[in-house]
């Protein structure tokens, strides 16, 4: 996923320290949202450190995921795996990282992720977040960094789970974010739109169970 370009200049800007009090809880328009239900369990192995991104950041970032994705009837059951552990996970399972980049410069710096595909099994099991690159544009925008993060897992998942690189024209898995749209809580960016859901339910339905 890429940011517009317009946002390059955006990425550089340096992040205002944190004062002692806590965020509030990032909020989302539900406003007539379609009633869809989680019907399909996806293990997702999650690895970051501390460092990195904050136990209680990370686990509001993975419950805005787990709220986009249950909008294509995904239910992610998370494995948060801390240094040490979940060295040898289930291999049907997804593993996304959280890690910061070391490019902060560049083109390169307009993804906030990518996903590893493999075109000739057709299937995609690691995806990556990079968390310096949504904090910085999350600072910049003046909107919450957790709202952004769990976004862009959602959307980097999305490509493990319709097994592929390729963008949708609408919806979550749209290749550009733009500054309204980022800065908006308009409902139908940040779901999954009807053809991407369709698909993901497909492949779930035609995977072998466990």
């Amino acid at each position: 996923m890429r940011i517009h370009p317009g946002l390059v200049l955006a990425l550089m800007c340096l992040i205002a320290a944190p004062g002692n009090a806590a965020p509030p809880e990032p909020t989302v328009d539900d406003t007539h949202r379609t009633d869809i239900t989680s019907t399909t369990p996806v293990a997702v192995f999650v690895y970051s450190t501390q460092a990195d991104v904050s136990a209680e950041d990370q686990r509001t970032a993975l419950e805005v995921a787990k709220k986009a994705l249950s909008t294509a009837s995904v239910d992610v059951v998370w494995t948060v795996c801390v240094p040490g552990t979940c060295l040898t996970p289930t291999p049907a399972a997804l593993k996304i990282r959280i890690l910061p980049s070391r490019h902060t410069s560049g083109s390169e710096a307009n993804h906030l992720g990518h996903a590893l595909i493999d075109s000739q099994t057709r299937s995609g099991e690691l995806a990556t977040v990079f968390v310096n690159r949504t904090r910085r544009l999350a600072a910049d925008l003046g909107i919450d960094h957790r709202l952004l993060l769990g976004r862009t897992i959602a959307h980097e998942l999305g490509h493990l789970l319709l097994a592929t690189a390729t963008h949708g024209n609408a919806g979550l898995m749209r290749e550009f974010w733009s500054r309204d749209e980022l800065r908006g809580a308009r409902r139908n960016d940040w779901e999954f739109d009807p053809h991407d859901a369709a698909a993901i339910r497909e492949r779930l339905a035609r995977k072998p169970k466990a």
